[in-house]
């Protein structure tokens, strides 16, 4: 592995590659307001065992990247976009095969959209079409703008997640210890009902995290930022897109429900589904083999 600190038109982007400059090359995009570590080790392994150039970076306001003040700098997904094309310029890389889980796939499809040359192909992994609160004409009002993303056909967030992540997004936390705590709390919400919950491994994880982020409280500029963005809804855009594409989503996924990954499915011509059984909004240990077979197989195709 190598880090690597990426100038994008003014933003310093953190990155880091695994396996050979000369192989295939892979853009992972990380989803909101968590560092690009959060990619599991043994998925970016199984990856480059298969001759993959993996590539991943902290998207802006996380981890060693550029931070901003929100209310005097603000940013859209369109903005997120052009930050992983200029990675991929950065090294020298035309076009990628990209992965983006959650607001990483939400990047990915404006890309999709905006930067189709520079895809190979695109796998979006727990996202949605949606942003903007549901509403273009959504206001920015801090991480509850993220429980908004529903449409007349696509569910909101399950209530009982909700009701657990407001009384999250209320509890005040200042110390170093109480913001990893918090960190600990929000990925043990994300789980499906019947998933078991490493908190051990996920504490050490969210403690890397703090430790090396330049501002941790920027991180919450990015639900600013997708409710910001225009359109609320992707689906007529990707509709005539021509990337191929596979959709991966948890059956018990809480805050995009599945009908969010089978809509996104259907819109896009030609994409794969493919779902993760009993799995919520992460990436589950015991899918990570099953979740690079599919990777590879669509970039293989």
């Amino acid at each position: 592995m190598a880090e690597r600190v990426v100038n994008v038109d003014g933003v310093s982007i953190w990155t880091e590659t695994f396996g050979d400059g000369a192989g295939i090359p892979m853009l992972l995009i990380m989803g909101a307001s968590v560092q690009s570590i959060f990619w599991p080790d043994e998925l970016i392994e199984r990856l480059v065992q298969a001759g993959r150039f993996v590539i991943r970076f902290d998207n802006r306001d996380t981890g060693r990247s550029t931070c901003f003040d929100f209310a005097e700098h603000p940013y859209t997904l369109d903005d997120m976009a052009l930050d992983a094309v200029g990675v991929l310029d950065a090294y020298g890389v035309e076009a990628a095969h990209v992965a983006g889980l959650s607001m990483g796939g939400m990047i990915t499809q404006v890309m999709m959209i905006k930067h189709q040359q520079r895809l190979k192909s695109a796998a979006l992994i727990m996202t949605s079409p949606l942003s903007g609160g549901g509403s273009d004409t959504g206001q920015a009002g801090g991480e509850s703008d993220v429980t908004l993303l529903a449409a007349e056909d696509l569910p909101g967030p399950d209530q009982a997640w909700v009701a657990r992540a407001t009384e999250w997004q209320t509890r005040i936390a200042t110390t170093r210890g109480e913001k990893i705590q918090k960190r600990v709390d929000s990925l043990a919400m994300m789980l499906g009902p019947d998933e078991p919950f490493d908190e051990q491994t996920k504490r050490a994880l969210a403690t890397r995290e703090y430790d090396r982020a330049l501002n941790y409280d920027a991180q919450d500029n990015h639900p600013l930022a997708i409710a910001m963005s225009k359109p609320s809804d992707r689906r007529r855009l990707l509709a005539k897109v021509d990337v191929p594409t596979l959709v991966i989503h948890g059956t018990e996924d809480p805050i995009l429900p599945y009908p969010h990954g089978v809509s996104l499915a259907d819109t896009i011509p030609g994409a794969k589904f493919y779902s993760l059984d009993g799995v919520g909004h992460n990436l589950a240990e015991r899918c990570l083999a099953e979740v690079a077979n599919q990777l590879i197989e669509l970039q293989d195709r």
